[in-house]
């Protein structure tokens, strides 16, 4: 059961990115999208991990 909630975050947390890096490359279209959807990734998966401790 572990195993699927963390699959099922990590999924959210891809689909927040990816919607994030979407506005963001409509502000700044120049920006390195993998590198900042990767960003925003860990910065969010972070933040679950402490939230979970």
């Amino acid at each position: 059961m572990r195993a699927t909630n963390q699959q099922s975050l990590i999924s959210a947390v891809f689909e927040a990115a990816e919607r994030a890096t979407h506005s963001l490359t409509h502000l700044v279209p120049d920006i390195d999208r993998d590198r900042s959807e990767y960003a925003v990734v860990s910065v969010l998966l972070e933040e679950a991990w402490i939230a979970q401790r």
